[in-house]
């Protein structure tokens, strides 16, 4: 009986216990800072332009994609991959030979047309002879009719004649009218010469199908539409060829051009006209170039003004696709130091920009004035000094005294 007491209370001792270590172990003490990895650069002196430059690819100023206006089988292409064509060369043929046969047809039938709307024509011309001279008879013919019937009405009246022959007197009096009005039918009807009408229908029909015969005999050797180089053969010989499929591609390589798309704050220094230096990485060449159009309009999708930089290439020496670096003339006059950072150090929050400055292993955020701005670089006016370090990459995990590691 004494022992039940004593082990009741032994166990409340060690509940109490457990609970005061479990409570331990999940204070914010124990709980391990995060530590966050960053890279870093080194605030430093330098010059910004408002507009450093761009890095783009060289491409041609035109570029044709050639196909056949008809379907048909190619027989002939002479023109092989990179070859120079001027403007008008053969670049391939397709089989002609249905062709011709379809401007044979088409010559026979308009032969046939004009032989029918001759005879037509001859045929009316007899027939309204014919329809004249009709008339004239049944008039003539109506006339005797109608003096015989008077004379005959006038023997029956005193009794000379019988009723019979009155009657038969009558009858040829209708029968001449009835003639008479044929015959003017009939030469209102050659006086029409609908027979010639229908005649030259058909020879116009047939030669406007020798026409398009004609035309698809021409189609059928395709010429180059500009000068240029022969950049892509897609066709051979014995393959079909159809409108919808380009046969070759020409693309004209003097002048290439370099396409850009300029900022707000970019654009406004730009016009045709305006002189730029082009550096060709692959060549390590540099070269003076001019921009050659200018976009008013301001493209919706990429928030930016296109334009267009013409580059000579007489030589050939340069290729469409080749990267090079594009700087503005007027934009690379030298200005006094000033303190720069990387653009992607600087972030904005709340309309105000900011840096993470690194102090040990300490992210501190600070806000920075800034100044002219690069594609790639950015002025700071206040906020950090020379040497001071700002985070570049990893910003986007961290906070106000964020505990980091530096990765290179």
């Amino acid at each position: 009986m004494k022992k039940q007491p004593i082990a009741l209370a032994l166990a409340a001792v060690l509940l109490v216990a457990g609970c005061s270590n479990q409570q331990a172990a999940t204070t914010p003490a124990a709980v391990k800072e995060t530590v966050t990895p960053v890279q870093v650069e080194t605030v430093k002196k330098g010059t910004v332009s408002a507009s450093a430059g761009f890095t783009a690819k060289l491409a041609p100023s035109e570029e044709v994609q050639v196909s056949a206006k008809i379907s048909g089988k190619i027989t002939s292409l002479p023109v092989k991959l990179g070859q120079y064509v001027n403007q008008g060369t053969v670049l391939f043929s397709l089989d002609q030979q249905d062709i011709q046969n379809s401007i044979k047809q088409a010559e026979a039938a308009l032969q046939l047309a004009q032989a029918n709307l001759k005879q037509s024509g001859s045929s009316s011309s007899q027939g309204l002879e014919q329809a004249k001279n009709g008339l004239a008879q049944a008039e003539t013919a109506l006339a005797d009719a109608q003096r015989n019937q008077q004379r005959m009405q006038q023997l029956f009246t005193e009794g000379a004649i019988s009723s019979q022959q009155l009657e038969q007197a009558q009858l040829a009096l209708s029968n001449a009218q009835t003639a008479h009005a044929n015959a003017q039918q009939a030469l209102q009807a050659a006086q029409q010469m609908n027979g010639v009408g229908v005649s030259q229908a058909s020879v116009n029909q047939a030669a406007v199908s020798l026409q398009t015969a004609r035309t698809q005999l021409a189609n059928a050797t395709v010429t180059a539409p500009i000068s240029g180089y022969v950049s892509t053969v897609n066709g051979a010989i014995g393959q079909m060829a159809s409108p919808s499929a380009p046969v070759l591609v020409i693309v004209k390589t003097n002048p290439l051009i370099v396409k850009a798309n300029l900022s707000e704050q970019e654009i406004s220094r730009v016009k045709v006209g305006t002189s730029v230096k082009v550096h060709i990485e692959s060549l390590q060449k540099d070269l003076t170039a001019n921009v050659t159009a200018v976009s008013p309009v301001m493209d919706a999708q990429l928030k930016a003004y296109p334009i267009e930089i013409s580059i000579p290439n007489p030589s050939n020496e340069l290729k469409a696709d080749m990267v090079v670096n594009v700087v503005f003339d007027n934009q690379t006059d030298a200005k006094k130091s000033a303190l720069v950072v990387p653009r992607k150090a600087v972030f904005d929050r709340d309309g105000k920009k900011f840096v993470y400055l690194i102090e040990g292993d300490i992210a501190k955020q600070v806000e920075v004035t800034t100044g002219e701005e690069s594609s790639d670089m950015i002025e700071i006016t206040s906020g950090v000094t020379e040497g001071a370090k700002v985070v570049v990459k990893g910003q986007t995990l961290l906070k106000e005294n964020s505990k980091v590691s530096i990765q290179q």
